[in-house]
């Protein structure tokens, strides 16, 4: 176990770099950076700076010793099952309905296995919620942290074009006999830089790679002779070949059929990448 002495001179060695930082927002770099010089895991710089500037004194550092202390702090070993649990465990579980009472179910499924007595349910919100107090901190102090996530800046019209699908909330009844057929299916072309509808696809089946490839044959054609066989008379002159398509990860848009269309054309596919809460309906 370490002296007196030494737990001080390792807090004022932690002290000193946290000082510099300790005013304003930490980023993730500077973080890194402190991780480095200190030996420490990255979310631990950032714990030992929520004590720091709650307590701005290098002896606010020093190791919390074993066991219950005064003003009920807990065991340090169950404050490193949390830690482990919040900063580790939690961010790499991507479909999580209920995450708190997930995160607290397997705070106390660790301290089980370790003998240890769990903490409380609110205890492990608060060690939560200053986790993404911080994190939010963090990314705001990312270059363009205030663009949304999903958001493209595009200049030019066909530069990015996203396709999406969805089922309409309607039900279609046959004239003939009264049937209800069903609820169809809308696939949709939409222009990032313009905002513009480049083509829709409307049809009862499941979209498929063939109801991809129909939608843009409508993004890239004239619409008149379209328009005039369905008796339609607007103005519809959007249309082109796209530098970039942005797609989610349906099967449909993965097909050989498309990447070789798009690769004949110089289109390039992008697919987005699944976020935590992100679930559908991201046309910009």
């Amino acid at each position: 176990m370490a002296s007196i002495e030494e737990r001080a001179a390792r807090a004022a060695n932690v002290a000193s770099v946290l000082r510099p930082v300790v005013n304003g927002v930490l980023s993730r770099k500077q973080a890194e950076r402190a991780a480095q010089l200190l030996g420490l895991h990255g979310t631990t710089v950032y714990r030992l700076r929520r004590r720091f500037l709650a307590d701005p004194v290098a002896s606010a550092l020093e190791p919390r010793q074993p066991g219950r202390a005064t003003g009920g702090r807990l065991d340090a070993a169950v404050e490193c099952v949390i830690d482990e649990a919040v900063h580790e465990w939690l961010p790499d579980q991507r479909h999580l309905a209920h995450p708190a009472t997930d995160l607290v179910l397997e705070v106390k499924r660790r301290c089980s296995v370790a003998g240890l007595s769990p903490p409380s349910r609110s205890t492990i919100a608060r060690r939560w919620l200053s986790y993404r107090e911080q994190d939010a901190l963090a990314r705001a102090a990312i270059p363009d942290a205030a663009i949304a996530p999903g958001t493209f800046q595009v200049r030019h019209p066909l530069d990015i074009v996203q396709v999406d699908h969805t089922q309409a909330d309607i039900l279609l009844v046959s004239e003939l006999d009264g049937r209800i057929m069903g609820r169809p299916w809308l696939s949709v072309a939409l222009d990032v830089a313009t905002r513009c509808v480049l083509g829709f696809y409307v049809a009862m089946e499941r979209p498929g790679a063939a109801t991809v490839i129909l939608l843009l044959s409508r993004v890239v054609l004239r619409k008149e002779p379209w328009l005039e066989r369905l008796g339609v008379e607007a103005d519809w002159p959007m249309r082109g070949i796209p530098r970039t398509l942005h797609l989610d990860n349906a099967a449909e848009f993965k097909s050989r059929a498309l990447r070789s269309g798009c690769r004949e054309y110089g289109i390039e596919l992008m697919y987005r990448l699944n976020r935590p809460g992100n679930r559908g309906g991201w046309l910009v």
